[in-house]
């Protein structure tokens, strides 16, 4: 289930203004609408994930932005009485907090929920969120701009590198991978049928007209043994477990896939 929306972030949407990252909506708000080139996107509705919700810690809440960026955020933190620092260098190894210079207006300061003390023995005091398990994604980044308004967190891309995000306005996310180069052939075919897996891409038979062809960078090129060719896109990270094939459009230069957002 979908935690709640704080209002936190609407509250700081001015304060976004010249940040490289998109201003913050809930994960419940109306989807942006959906660009020309997209239009073709179709809605396929499903049930709603539990995967988004997992996604984040149990004291963080799952947002997107509409741009094709997620976040766990923890958020209306309760703050020592003190001038703060961002603790985020360290999120690629599972962690992220806040430090401040111990004083007696801070004696008796607890952690917030999800995060522990721990003070470095010289007069600096730490609340760390950590065992984050932070996803195997692209863009992942710390979110620590706004600590002294009460929230810290991180982000990451939806979609794997390589491909582009595209919401349809219809409760429907899309990351495809576009302008592909592809063999003159005629029996040209999607291979989607393993997306859940982590793996796809497109096969034909190789002729005179796809001698020389090589696969799109970031795939790989092999064969059935039997005449059959394929360029496969594998390990490919996915942004929720109810993910469908988006591979009708092959021969326009296109493919990808789709979930519920």
């Amino acid at each position: 289930m979908m935690r709640r929306s704080s209002p936190m972030i609407f509250l700081s949407l001015v304060a976004l203004v010249g940040c490289d990252v998109e201003p913050l909506e809930s994960s419940d708000a109306t989807a942006e609408v959906v660009p020309p080139e997209v239009d073709a996107l179709g809605a396929s509705p499903r049930a709603s994930l539990d995967a988004p919700s997992e996604a984040c810690p149990d004291a963080a809440r799952y947002a997107t932005n509409g741009a094709g960026q997620a976040f766990c955020l923890f958020e209306d933190l309760e703050l020592p009485d003190a001038e703060l620092d961002a603790y985020c260098t360290y999120l690629a190894y599972g962690y992220i907090g806040f430090s401040w210079a111990e004083s007696p207006a801070t004696a008796g300061y607890t952690c917030p929920e999800g995060s522990y003390y721990g003070p470095n023995g010289a007069g600096t005091g730490y609340c760390v969120f950590d065992d984050l398990g932070l996803p195997d994604a692209s863009g992942l980044d710390a979110y620590c701009y706004y600590l002294d308004d009460g929230y810290i967190g991180y982000s990451w891309d939806l979609c794997p590198a390589g491909t582009r995000y595209a919401p349809n306005g219809a409760g429907a996310g899309y990351c495809l991978w576009e302008d592909v180069a592809l063999p003159e052939a005629e029996d040209l075919s999607p291979y989607c049928t393993y997306v859940d897996d982590g793996y796809l891409g497109f096969s034909w038979t190789d002729g005179p007209a796809t001698a020389g062809y090589s696969c799109p960078s970031g795939s790989r090129q092999t064969d059935n043994g039997a005449g059959l060719n394929f360029c496969l896109f594998e390990d490919v990270w996915l942004p929720a477990d109810d993910v469908q094939p988006y591979c009708n459009y092959l021969d326009d230069g296109y493919f990808g896939f789709s979930w519920t957002l």
